[in-house]
């Protein structure tokens, strides 16, 4: 349970939490800071159609876009910090054009580890179709979508931490080793799924500070989730190198209490 408690810990740990947790806040408004004004000025001109508005949609959205890869990247370099052992609390924005780039990949193979199971429904879904009639296409939908969904939502967080370990994104698809690996930390894996609820829940305090206040109390959330995944992958990983240390060798102990396992930088 000390793992909980460093999780919950990690987004305060550094000195400078506050000011790094505000830009992630800020990056986090983004989206509907751009994309608000655009959509109601729409709405209001809905019977004129207002160029000005269909203009700026595309921009504002990718903007928007733009601000959220720079986050996902900005998580996945604090995951790759605890990975590695290095880390001390959340990471300087200092790379922002490296977290933009990483984050979109991220976003791609999260995407690309969606579709099998979303393929698979919507293949069977056709068939049913095609073979008897379409009203019983919802059969497919009720009955495979939600183990599919569920199956998928278990790997993606260790298949990106794959990712982000190995640095390269093929790794996320080597499934039998991810699913090994998972499976020598399978209790703080199932763990972190608990943390990763509870952090939500703690995301909804920032309703009562002023409404915004959720943007910042979410990004922690985030944070919090990506330090309970990562110490878990992580342990899987030190399961695998641990085999290979001599006889009497003790492993380096990390800030989070994990042996460093071996990461690609």
């Amino acid at each position: 349970m000390s793992d909980v408690g460093h999780s919950f810990a990690y987004p305060f740990r550094h000195p400078a939490w506050v000011g790094r947790t505000l830009v992630g806040a800020a990056l986090e408004v983004v989206p509907l800071v751009l994309l608000l004004p655009t959509v109601l000025s729409l709405v209001r001109h809905r019977h004129v159609f207002a160029w000005p508005a269909v203009l700026l949609m595309p921009v504002a959205a990718a903007l928007g876009l733009a601000g959220r890869f720079i986050v996902f990247g900005y998580l996945g370099r604090a995951a790759r910090g605890v990975l590695e052992g290095s880390s001390t609390g959340l990471p300087a924005w200092d790379r922002m054009g490296d977290d933009l780039l990483e984050g979109l990949k991220l976003w791609l193979v999260a995407i690309a580890l969606w579709l099998p199971a979303v393929a698979v429904t919507a293949g069977l879904a056709l068939l049913v179709m095609a073979l008897t009639s379409p009203a019983l296409a919802w059969l497919p939908v009720i009955l495979v979508g939600p183990p599919a969904a569920l199956l998928t939502l278990a790997y993606v967080p260790a298949g990106l931490l794959a990712m982000v370990s190995e640095g390269t994104p093929g790794a996320a698809f080597s499934f039998d080793r991810v699913t090994v690996t998972v499976g020598r930390a399978f209790g703080p894996y199932a763990l972190a799924f608990l943390v990763a609820l509870g952090a939500e829940i703690f995301a909804q305090l920032g309703l009562v500070l002023c409404c915004v206040g959720i943007f910042a109390t979410r990004f922690i959330a985030h944070c919090v989730t990506v330090h309970a995944f990562a110490t878990a992958y992580g342990q899987g990983i030190q399961g695998a190198t641990s085999v290979s240390l001599p006889e009497g060798q003790p492993a380096t102990r990390t800030p989070d209490g994990l042996p460093p396992p071996t990461v690609s930088t």
